[in-house]
């Protein structure tokens, strides 16, 4: 294989790229001049140093300086009362152009599959367990399940609901706006904005 056709395969590991999309972007990098070759690999290895994870939340952020919160975790004017669980981060970017939730977050790092025999093994149960607690301390009274509507989404759902029922906080899930089958980070700002108003 040589290098383009290398380039080509890795750009078809992107989630969402296919094989046609993939080749213009390979097209796309090695037609660029020097400085944006230059320029894009200083960028990634960059992020590769300085991206990590928040301590509190697990979304992705900027851990320039040892910064161990992301800006939301970190923010005191964020209400401590709800805590609102997505299974990525790009659920949460969405969910942020709603402008509809002011509380904090919990990236779960996936979904749950149906016939799934060891689920804690697909989420981040265990320092979910442990940042419940914590928050319970700073006031946390409701956890919001925030994930798409699809069946691995409601198997998780569920499964949430059975690891939660005992720890004296309101379980809701996001209300009627997200239709069967659609996934959270592809839902409109408006739509997020009626799903969370109406959650149940």
């Amino acid at each position: 294989m040589d290098s383009f056709e290398k380039l080509v395969q890795m750009f078809r590991e992107f989630p969402g790229i296919g094989p046609r999309q993939a080749r213009r972007f390979a097209f796309f990098v090695v037609t660029r001049n020097d400085s944006f070759a230059h320029d894009l690999l200083k960028t990634l290895n960059n992020a590769k140093e300085t991206v990590g994870e928040c301590n509190d939340c697990k979304r992705l952020t900027d851990k320039k300086g040892g910064v161990a919160l992301c800006k939301i975790c970190a923010d005191p004017t964020r209400s401590k009362k709800e805590l609102l669980l997505i299974a990525k981060d790009t659920d949460l970017v969405q969910i942020e152009k709603s402008g509809e939730f002011k509380g904090s977050y919990f990236v779960l790092g996936g979904l749950i599959p149906l016939l799934e025999r060891e689920p804690s093994r697909r989420i981040r149960q265990a320092h979910l367990l442990s940042l419940i607690e914590k928050r319970k301390k700073e006031g946390l009274e409701e956890i919001i399940l925030a994930l798409s509507a699809t069946n691995e989404g409601e198997n998780t759902s569920e499964y949430l609901r059975e690891i939660l029922k005992d720890r004296g906080l309101k379980i809701f899930e996001l209300g009627r706006g997200l239709s069967t089958g659609s996934e959270v980070e592809y839902a409109d700002a408006e739509t997020l904005k009626f799903a969370l108003k109406n959650k149940k």
